[in-house]
């Protein structure tokens, strides 16, 4: 096998890494804050998607229909915390897990509403081709989904180490009460999760759709559930667990339905890694016992 296949499954990996880990981080940063599982974070992920195509198709500038749609998506996140997590707060968490079940139903039925049953193309020529460099040849899309989630994870970490507000966060994550108590706005830090957790999912919802040129009403579903996945192998609340994870997970499909003869789906190979965590390591591989 030559230098430059492995290289290009390597590429390959880490740009389905990528994808996952976008979501995951944003789940693991919801649970972080509420102990609670956002089954309706794969309804915002496909939010994302269809916003991004509406202003691409507006603007005719993938970056501006980019950028709208992550702020839109925050939005819709935050709005979500605030009208249906919050005032169930109080109330036992398998409430809010209901909840949460029942609106990401509710927004599948509205895309299919409002968009139709079938798949619409996302088609954005500049992302388009192949890039070739020394006998390595990758989709320029993956490029730009590996060097996007990096300035994005990036952009995360600033904000978490060197803000207030990811101060408050992080302060939140580990107790609310104690938070309350220095004095911390809690609501305004949990808003703020929702917020950046939404729009880092539709940065991947958007490339997603440019990868696939598709966008359709329950593309949320799967990746939604792989998410969840990751979350648990990567340790509850842990970010870097589940980003872990997430890369882990990209390398081990690429390399299972590219070089291995195991009867294995893609989904079926994120399900079988968590059932070998939950058996050998219940806590997750960065998570505490």
């Amino acid at each position: 096998m030559s230098g430059a296949v492995i290289s290009q499954q390597i590429v390959n990996a880490l740009a389905l890494g990528s994808v996952y880990a976008m979501i995951a981080v944003g789940l693991a940063m919801i649970y972080g804050v509420l102990r609670i599982l956002h089954i309706a974070h794969a309804g915002v992920y496909a939010a994302g998607a269809y916003l991004g195509l509406y202003f691409f198709k507006v603007t005719d500038n993938f970056f501006i229909a980019l950028v709208l749609s992550m702020l839109i998506t925050g939005v819709l996140g935050a709005l979500i915390e605030r009208f249906i997590y919050r005032p169930m707060l109080p109330k036992p968490r398998i409430v809010a897990l209901i909840a949460s079940i029942g609106l990401f139903i509710c927004l599948s039925d509205l895309f299919r509403i409002i968009a139709g049953p079938y798949q619409m193309a996302f088609d954005y020529p500049a992302l388009s081709g192949q890039v070739t460099m020394s006998g390595l040849s990758v989709p320029r899309v993956d490029f730009a989904i590996i060097g996007g989630t990096a300035a994005i994870f990036g952009l995360l970490w600033f904000i978490m180490q060197k803000t207030n507000i990811g101060f408050g966060i992080r302060a939140v994550a580990q107790d609310i009460e104690t938070a309350k108590v220095m004095g911390i706005n809690v609501d305004r830090s949990i808003q703020a999760v929702f917020f950046l957790s939404s729009a880092i999912a539709a940065f991947g919802a958007i490339m997603v759709s440019v990868l696939y040129n598709a966008v359709y009403t329950n593309m949320g579903d799967m990746i939604g559930y792989k998410g969840l996945a990751l979350i648990v192998i990567g340790g509850f609340g842990s970010l870097p667990g589940a980003a872990l994870a997430a890369f882990l997970l990209g390398f081990a499909e690429t390399i299972f339905t590219t070089y291995s003869d195991v009867p294995l789906s893609r989904e079926g190979i994120a399900m079988f890694m968590l059932v070998l965590l939950i058996l050998f390591r219940p806590q997750g591989l960065l998570g505490k016992a």
